[in-house]
């Protein structure tokens, strides 16, 4: 008798195991079934957003790339008051805000490569971006040119030409 019990506990056992791993192979197949769904959606959403990145990057490539252009500007016509061997830095910025074009922001980088791109053979070495920053302060505080946008830390100041 000690015997039929435990095999009758045994079975019953083994019956409550079967009953379980059924039940959870059943609910893992519904769960495989949905997670196949999400990979679907997720794998389709991850292909759309992989193509507008790279479209964005390709625009944002063409973009950068013509904001790097420098702006051409004419050529700078001799002028008396520039005509010594070693041009004074005042006069140079003068002459390269003269012939900017009205409304146009410029800030110390720009008049600096302007100024070294059109009289560059005739300065020893180039001329560099924190003197033309004081002599822009300076004609700032002249009103020869007004502030657009004061300076800070990492970004530099913008002026533009006064209106006459």
């Amino acid at each position: 008798m000690a015997a039929e019990r435990s095999f009758e506990s045994i079975f019953a056992w083994l019956d409550a195991q079967i009953a379980y791993d059924r039940e959870k192979e059943a609910l893992h197949a519904q769960q495989e079934i949905f997670h196949r769904e999400q990979r679907a959606v997720f794998t389709a959403e991850l292909e759309k957003l992989t193509a507008i990145r790279e479209a964005f990057q390709t625009a944002a490539d063409a973009a950068i790339d013509l904001a790097s252009r420098a702006k051409a500007l004419p050529p700078l016509a001799p002028s008396p008051d520039i005509g010594r061997r070693k041009p004074s830095p005042t006069k140079m910025v003068a002459r390269v805000i003269e012939i900017r074009p009205a409304g146009d922001a410029f800030g110390p980088n720009a008049i600096a490569r302007e100024i070294n791109r059109h009289y560059g053979e005739r300065l020893r070495r180039p001329v560099q971006t924190k003197v033309v920053s004081i002599i822009l302060n300076r004609m700032a505080k002249d009103g020869r040119i007004r502030l657009v946008r004061p300076g800070r830390p990492h970004q530099e100041a913008l002026y533009a030409r006064a209106e006459e």
